[in-house]
């Protein structure tokens, strides 16, 4: 294995690092004392996805010159993400928009290395693999990875709602436009239109970028905010039992237990509980039984 492999991997790599140690940190230990996802499923999907990527990837380089095939891998790459996360492990469950990102980012870093690789081992590139050919190659490399974390993200959400399939779709509409416009770019390359390329490239970055920030801004943050709320909402009602009413009850228990029977004081202590708690009203007219 020669040197440009290992090249193409730090190149991929050190963004994809970067990327996962950024947008999670808020989202798990230390930042918060309460993480919104578990580590070790989160690596264990992140290194699936390297392991799919790669398989993806090797097919793509085979399909790549016809844009009916690209538009296919786009839609293949959605419905990966689709099959590996719907489990009954990760169905209605919060934190799979996390794993749907580990996923994504784990393909995404893998078909980015196979792409710098590919780029540079075939000097696509006119006047060969220089340091602006090999930046242009690394801008779409770059691309790739935020497109399929954000990729990962969509699908991920679909699974956490129970609808995976119309997120699905969703997915797969932005990764086809991310691939049509990827092949339109290669093309421009082959006819050594390189001006045109770099276009292509920076605008792949951008669109990538902006599916990314959307991905986190309308999906990640409204669902955290969504499981902050319930975790309030349960602390709260915790808080409520273990103040006066788990008192109250105590009292019930130990001073008129000791004289009534059981089946008698069970109706009691629930309906003395349910006035102090609000959920019934005390009628004034008639005394307390």
């Amino acid at each position: 294995m020669d040197v440009s492999f290992y090249v193409a991997a730090i190149l991929a790599f050190a963004p994809t690092l970067a990327l996962m140690f950024v947008l999670l940190r808020p989202y798990t230990y230390p930042a918060t004392e309460h993480p919104y996802f578990n580590d070790a499923s989160f690596f264990m999907l992140f290194a699936i996805g390297l392991v799919a990527g790669t398989i993806l990837f090797m097919v793509f380089t085979y399909i790549m010159a016809q844009v009916i095939y690209d538009i296919l891998y786009a839609v293949i790459q959605v419905l990966a993400v689709v099959v590996v996360m719907n489990l009954k492990r990760f169905r209605g469950k919060s934190d799979s928009l996390f794993y749907g990102y580990g996923f994504g980012l784990g393909a995404g870093c893998t078909t980015a290395t196979g792409w710098i690789y590919f780029a540079g081992g075939k000097e696509i590139f006119a006047g060969g693999i220089g340091v602006a050919a090999l930046a242009a190659v690394f801008i779409v490399a770059l691309a790739m990875i935020l497109q399929f974390a954000s990729v990962g993200i969509t699908a991920g959400e679909g699974i956490a709602r129970h609808n995976p399939m119309q997120f699905a779709v969703q997915a797969m509409i932005y990764n086809v436009v991310f691939w049509a416009i990827f092949w339109i770019m290669l093309n421009n390359l082959k006819d050594n239109n390189e001006a045109l390329y770099w276009m292509f490239a920076v605008f792949l970055l951008a669109i990538s970028s902006l599916y990314l920030c959307y991905g986190f801004k309308k999906e990640v943050e409204p669902m955290v905010r969504e499981v902050s709320r319930q975790n309030a909402k349960k602390v709260r009602k915790h808080s409520e039992r273990s103040g006066p009413v788990a008192a109250v009850s105590r009292f019930v228990d130990v001073a008129i237990g000791e004289h009534l029977p059981q089946h008698l004081l069970r109706p009691l202590r629930l309906h003395f509980l349910d006035v102090l708690e609000g959920k019934l009203p005390v009628d004034a007219g008639e005394p307390l039984r």
